[in-house]
């Protein structure tokens, strides 16, 4: 599984953030964003104690799951557009200029950064393109209709790409789905996580997802009342370009089953969709790819020679 670290300028902003509220008050303002969660509504981070708990309890995940996201990207951008924007979790990300857009002015003084505040159902007329546009954990609050406007105005201003990126839920996995296919509709290329642009062979129960192990904070363990150092974030995502993409072959679906002299790995692939991959030791070169192979990575079908 992947893993992600807090860089220290974050860990010291989340540190200073926490230290103006008692670990009570964070501690039932984080069981409140929780219990909507897991009601499927969006929060409400309408107090500052609300936008601390978010901060100390949800941002490290959240960035975690954006950074896995973009390691798909190929190439360094030279500009930035986050829609829904949060407390600015890709600010702390971005290597170059980032507009921040997002309807809670409360967020703004957080991070230094170029903010513009507007409601994601009715973006300004006065966005210019960006080379990166991404939309974080935003679209499950918005309705059917209202996403799909939003992803076609994210799709016109993205000069070279276009990130979604959703919790790793079934709902959430759908309106990645159903992004997906309008974006292809609109002349898209997929770069990431699926290894070709064909209906998505994943229905029913099932739904693609993947992982980030994310590190917690000392303020995060307080709040949530857990002993462990890190939690594991899942989400689900689609990167796709304006230009033609180098996607992978296939992609490792699930954690690998591995066994003394087989190791089995459930891929999607680019000529046969879902396939169950049965990797023999004595199939040396596959073999030493299958051991490092983890959940979420690309996979590429070597000649036993």
């Amino acid at each position: 599984m992947l893993t992600a670290s807090i860089p220290q300028a974050l860990r010291e902003a989340i540190q200073l953030e926490a230290a103006d509220f008692k670990g009570s008050d964070l501690a039932a303002a984080a069981q409140a964003l929780s219990t909507a969660y897991r009601a499927g509504l969006p929060a409400r981070l309408d107090s500052a104690v609300a936008r601390a708990a978010y901060i100390v309890t949800r941002l490290p995940a959240t960035s975690g799951a954006l950074s896995a996201a973009l390691r798909e990207l190929p190439f360094a951008p030279e500009s930035w557009l986050d829609l829904g924007s949060g407390p600015g979790t890709a600010a702390w990300l971005a290597q170059c200029p980032i507009t921040l857009v997002e309807q809670n002015s409360g967020w703004q003084d957080f991070i230094d950064a170029r903010w513009i505040e507007a409601d994601l159902r009715r973006l300004p007329a006065s966005l210019e393109p960006h080379d990166l546009v991404t939309i974080c954990y935003a679209l499950n609050e918005l309705s059917e209709r209202d996403r799909q406007r939003l992803i076609a105005e994210a799709w016109m201003l993205a000069k070279r790409a276009l990130l979604i990126l959703e919790p790793g839920t079934k709902p959430g996995f759908e309106i990645v789905k159903t992004a997906r296919t309008q974006l292809l509709a609109a002349g898209a290329h997929i770069q990431g996580p699926c290894p070709h642009p064909n209906d998505c062979p994943i229905s029913g129960e099932d739904w693609c997802h993947f992982a980030v192990r994310v590190e917690r904070t000392r303020e995060h363990r307080i709040a949530k009342g857990g002993s462990l150092n890190y939690e594991d974030e899942k989400f689900s995502y689609v990167l796709v370009l304006k230009e033609p993409a180098t996607p992978a072959a296939a992609r490792v679906v699930r954690h690998p089953d591995t066994h003394p002299h087989l190791i089995e790995l459930a891929l999607c692939t680019q000529s046969t969709g879902l396939q169950q991959a049965r990797i023999k030791k004595r199939d040396k070169l596959n073999w030493k790819q299958a051991r490092k192979a983890d959940w979420g990575d690309p996979w590429e079908n070597l000649p036993n020679g």
